[in-house]
């Protein structure tokens, strides 16, 4: 079983470098790019429940209006989510230690929820590839942009300027460590293994936004968030 897991893991990791090699060049048509990354957001999300990010902007919430008792409860309920999350993680950590990835997936292929998952991604990818072949020169004008240069912004405050490239959104973000933690966000972690330890963040209307680079660069320049901090493109 160990070995199986193994030779998963190694055509998982040629197969990742192989295609972040790939959708960084100009070869693809960008309706194709789209629709891979397309694949890829379906499976990815984010490491935190809705419910733990709704109590943590609460919390923020409870602690700006200086309710203390309001706060200290909603913390109690955070800890509880927080626990029995870590409690299914660890359950599902065993589960992937005993089984391989793909027995895994196939004892889900009846249940509704990853039917609805698969079929409904089935069903996007049917419907992108159908445009992408049936216009071919809707995209030319962005296979001309793709050749560009990727744009780089620098972030300055207090006489402190880092820059920010718009990578690829497949790009981890820990590439780009030095400018996030600029901006106050913290990482766990070193190196490539390096996670955020949050994937939103709040802006100043007090709502929460996903954490991107086109999401960062566009509130710094419409003034949205980041309060002190100033953006131009290199």
């Amino acid at each position: 079983m160990s070995d199986s897991r193994t030779e998963e893991s190694v055509v998982t990791l040629q197969s990742k470098a192989e295609y972040e090699n790939a959708i960084n060049l100009s070869q693809h048509v960008p309706a194709a790019k789209n629709i891979s990354e397309m694949v890829l957001d379906a499976f990815h999300t984010s490491k935190e429940s809705d419910q733990i990010r709704e109590l943590r902007i609460a919390i923020r919430q409870a602690h700006d209006a200086f309710d203390d008792d309001q706060a200290y409860d909603l913390m109690g309920q955070l800890k509880q989510l927080k626990d029995a999350e870590a409690a299914d993680n660890a359950a599902l950590e065993d589960l992937s230690s005993k089984f391989s990835i793909s027995r895994i997936l196939s004892s889900f292929k009846d249940d509704p929820e990853f039917q609805e998952l698969v079929y409904g991604l089935a069903l996007k990818v049917l419907n992108q590839t159908h445009q992408a072949i049936s216009n071919p020169s809707a995209g030319k004008g962005k296979a001309a942009r793709a050749k560009k240069e990727v744009e780089v912004f620098v972030i300055s405050k207090d006489g402190i300027s880092v820059t920010l490239p718009l990578r690829t959104p497949r790009s981890k973000l820990n590439v780009d460590r030095e400018a996030l933690e600029f901006l106050g966000f913290s990482f766990v972690g070193e190196g490539d293994e390096a996670e955020l330890e949050s994937e939103t963040f709040v802006d100043n209307a007090g709502a929460e936004q996903p954490l991107t680079r086109k999401s960062i660069v566009t509130a710094l320049q419409q003034q949205t968030a980041f309060d002190g901090y100033s953006i131009a493109q290199q």
